[in-house]
This record gives C-alpha cells, structure tokens and sequence, in this order.
C-alpha cells in the first residue's frame, strides 16, 4: 500500500540522536487562523440562501420648497445574490507499515498496538497539523480558483494535462465570476500583455517593466464606488508584486511600497493610499495546476475591491471543523475524514476592478 499520510522516506533519522517529532519543523503557507483575515467568511451558509446586499440612495436635496414640501419617494437600492454552497469531503487512510521504515518508526506503538497511530506523536504532532493546512489551502483554492466546469488544456480549460479537474469542480469561485463580471463589462479589466507571452520566462520577464503602470490603471479605472470605499484592498499574485517593487525602484527612483508581514508568506503593504496584499498562494495554485507545459495560464493577477466583498460561505459554525479519526481493528488501518460545505461569492459587482 502506498503512504498516504507524510513521505518520510526522505527523511534520515539523525544517528538516532534526535527521535523528538517536535523537532520536525514545518514552515505554513497559510496558517488555519487567519483565513478570516483574508474573506469575508459567513458561517451556518446552506445553499440557496440568499445574500442580500444594501446599496445608496441615489440624488438627494433639492432647493427648500418652503411650507408644505412635496415628499419624494426615493429608496436605498438592494440587489439579491444566492449562495451555491457545495459539500467537500477529504478521506484518508494510514497503514502503519508505509512508515515503519522512517523516522517515525521511534513513535509508533510497539506489539499488538503498532498498528493503530491514533494516539501517538505521528499523528497529532505531524499529520493533524498539515492535514489542518491542507484544508485551509483547499478552501482558498476553491474559494478563488473553483470551476464546475474546470477541465484540463487538452480539453479546453485551464488546467495542467495531468491534473485532477475533480479538486476544482466543488463551486465556482471568484475568479471564475469576475470572469463573467468582465464578460459583461470589459472596462473593468485591465490587461497585463506579459500573461499572454508563449513561454513561462517571457511572461516573467514581461511583468518587470509594466507592473508600475499596470497597478496604477487598475486604480484609476476603478469606479468611484470602490475609490472611496474606506476597506479598499488590492489582492495580487506574488510574482506582480515583486516587479511592482522592482519597477518602482529601478524605474521610479525609489519605492512608496511599505511592506509588513503578516503570516505564511503573505506581506501587506500600501501604494497610493491603498491597502495591498500579496497572497503567494495564488502563484502555487497558477504554477503548480493551470497552463500548459509552455506557459501558465493568467500568471499575474490583481483583484481590486474591499476587504469585506469577497465571501465564504461555510455551513459549520467555524471556518474549520473537527476531523473525525479512528482506528479499524478489522482491517488495521487509521482513518482520517473531514467533511464540510463551501461557498464563494462576490457580492457588489461594482466594487470590483481587476487586472490579468
């Protein structure tokens, strides 16, 4: 049977000096509390349910019209968006034999009970915790890269001949709807010439003398909406925020760019006024999973809009739920399972701009 916990065949055991599993150091990408910092999360969230969104009153004041004025009946705009909500699931089994041989040999549990890991240091101190970033990895990728029509290059989507459409199909989200926003509306886009280079290097190298100028359309076509919005944010891919910096020191004789990290490898900083943050998340998911051997497909990315317009609809009470594991004295296998519902949803299409 092939591991499907941890590959710890790469692994040397230390000359048996160090068998401390807390020794393993992981570095998280994106650690579990903080995707409420991210989106706007909505727990209890089932599908069908609707979001309703407040919006403005239109023009108000007029000259004084002295005694008994004429009342107008003017209201405060509402538009309706519905949740699709769709259930995830994650299902794993560990047989202790495809770790026997490793390092965490020193933490199984000897004679009868080395089969069952529920209890010792492999499992609380080195899966649980990856398992729980894992699953906060998963929910961004559905959150911004879920397709239910996702289908791989050689059949007409976006996707790396090799990979799995199945990870993505769980909802749409938003990319696949500021997709359709732009569809509808082509001035909310702005267009970075690098993403459409036919090799993965002219599409790095094409960024490093645009992102100045890319960065500031984005901001300037904007609607006033979203200008004067007070949680105004811009989410962009790593690779575009490294030739902002860049661009703006080689070719602008200096930097505005105040850059404080946050956790994971994701950096906030400020250009214009306006709050960014550099998700190099986006960037894994875009190398590792979309495009062609060639090229990768939309490789730098921003999404311009407020903190609190992108939300996650998770049906549990909290954006990550308990995991379910157990021991089979049948067959002598661990289990792990994990089951929850998710949705994704850009609630003003006014409050969005983007550039790809």
């Amino acid at each position: 049977m092939a591991s499907t916990g941890l590959n710890f065949n790469n692994i040397t055991p230390p000359n048996g000096a160090v068998r401390d599993l807390n020794k393993l150091v992981f570095n998280d990408v994106l650690s579990a509390e903080r995707l409420g910092s991210i989106l706007n999360v909505f727990t209890r969230t089932f599908d069908g349910d609707k979001l309703d969104v407040i919006g403005e009153f239109g023009l108000l004041g007029k000259a004084s019209q002295g005694c008994s004025p004429v009342y107008g009946n003017d209201t405060i705009n509402t538009t309706e968006k519905t949740w699709n909500v769709k259930e995830w699931e994650i299902a794993e089994s560990i047989c202790y034999k495809d770790i026997e041989g490793t390092l965490v040999k020193y933490a199984l549990n000897s004679g009868t009970d080395i089969d069952d890991i529920t209890s010792n240091q492999y499992l609380e101190q080195v899966v649980l915790p990856r398992l729980e970033l894992a699953i906060y990895k998963m929910l961004v990728r559905i959150a911004f890269f879920g397709d239910t029509a996702a289908k791989t290059t050689a059949d007409g989507g976006t996707l790396l001949v090799g990979t799995d459409p199945d990870y993505f199909k769980i909802t749409d989200g938003y990319w696949k709807q500021i997709f359709a926003i732009v569809a509808g509306d082509a001035a909310r886009r702005v267009t970075i010439a690098a993403n459409a280079e036919a090799t993965k290097a002219g599409q790095m190298a094409g960024i490093a003398t645009t992102a100045v100028a890319t960065i500031n359309d984005l901001i300037d076509t904007a609607k006033p909406a979203l200008r004067q919005a007070e949680d105004q944010v811009i989410y962009m891919t790593q690779s575009l925020a490294d030739a902002l910096e860049v661009n703006l020191l080689t070719s602008f004789s200096g930097s505005d760019l105040h850059w404080q990290d946050l956790f994971g490898g994701i950096r906030e900083g400020r250009y214009r006024g306006v709050k960014i943050r550099v998700l190099p998340i986006w960037d894994e998911i875009i190398q590792s999973y979309e495009g062609t051997a060639a090229a990768y497909n939309l490789p730098h990315r921003a999404i311009y809009t407020t903190a609190r317009n992108l939300a996650l609809g998770v049906t549990g009470t909290s954006e990550f739920k308990d995991v379910d594991i157990f021991f089979d004295r049948t067959t002598r296998l661990n289990h792990i399972f994990a089951k929850d519902k998710v949705g994704a949803l850009v609630v003003a299409d006014d409050l969005i701009q983007v550039a790809y």
